[in-house]
């Protein structure tokens, strides 16, 4: 019978070390980025975790290899499917830059990959009109022992 293996997570300081260091990545490419908001009656766009950063490989030394899994929501007022299209275009460009533009996460971590997991699409329509759009992009990294 299998047996389910128990996700190891990182501790709650890395954890938000990790989260700071790559929401200060991403305002390199928009400054307005923020973490876990989207403005109400505007465009904007947020950081968001899918899951707190986990270790995927644990080595004898106490180095370990460790993923986190982050998604990028776009706040979007369209008035026609010429601006739905630049919503999606902006996240693909987004998810484009970071995969060739790794960030530097500090304190002994070496990001080892970052991709998209997902292209930009539509997440929510609500009735005042405004829509989200999110990509999804995991970012690897080891930590030394």
């Amino acid at each position: 019978m299998p047996t389910s293996k128990k996700i190891s997570y990182v501790t709650a300081r890395e954890q938000e070390g990790i989260s700071r260091a790559v929401l200060s990545w991403l305002k390199k490419h928009n400054p307005d980025i923020e973490f876990e908001y989207l403005p109400p009656e505007r465009s904007g766009m947020s950081l968001t975790t899918i899951q707190g950063a986990y270790k995927t490989a644990q080595y004898i030394d106490g180095s370990y290899e460790a993923q986190y899994q982050f998604g990028i929501l776009y706040r979007s007022l369209p008035t026609d499917s010429e601006e739905r299209l630049d919503a999606e275009s902006e996240l693909n460009k987004l998810g484009e830059w970071a995969e060739e533009n790794w960030p530097d996460l500090g304190d002994g971590k070496n990001v080892t990959t970052v991709q998209r997991t997902s292209s930009a699409s539509l997440l929510a329509r609500y009735e005042d009109k405004v829509e989200d759009y999110q990509i999804l992009m995991t970012m690897e990294y080891e930590v030394g022992g």
